[in-house]
């Protein structure tokens, strides 16, 4: 393969790479949105039904939590391939680096990194709004009771 072929492969993997990781940021923000959406939804039912449903709201964050951190998880493995192409260029090297290896370098990494789910709950980033809304549905559950209207 020349060399204009392989930097125009590269240049093309490269934007397929950063639209990828977009789309994983966007999935993490509609995470949070859902998250958000049913946090409302469960303090609103706590207060008019019973205080159990603040324990199924903290419930649903842990796992809107434990949902974002997987997919942000998955975009570190997207990260190694778009540093590899931008050292790559940095460097100019980008004649000698071979294009359209994205499934080959995310399994590397995932071989030497493993699962990155648990790495990713405690960025600051995957941490908001989830742990907070599962800290006030668990406030409610306890101390939100004398604000419970009597049966």
């Amino acid at each position: 393969m020349d060399a204009n072929k392989r930097v125009d492969l590269l240049k093309d993997e490269y934007v397929m790479l950063q639209h990828f990781y977009e789309d994983i940021d966007q999935k993490g923000l509609n995470i949070k949105n859902w998250s958000i959406t049913v946090a409302l939804a469960s303090v609103g039912a706590g207060f008019i039904y019973h205080k159990n449903v603040f324990l199924l709201g903290m419930g649903t964050a842990i796992i809107f939590w434990i949902l974002e951190a997987y997919w942000r998880g998955l975009s570190y493995f997207f990260v190694v391939r778009i540093k590899d192409i931008e050292a790559a260029f940095a460097n100019e090297t980008q004649d000698k680096e071979t294009p359209l290896q994205v499934y080959a370098t995310w399994e590397r990494a995932f071989e030497k990194k493993k699962d990155q789910t648990l790495r990713y709950m405690f960025k600051f980033s995957s941490l908001l709004p989830h742990v907070a809304i599962a800290l006030i549905n668990l406030l409610l559950y306890f101390f939100g009771g004398s604000l419970l209207p009597s049966k």
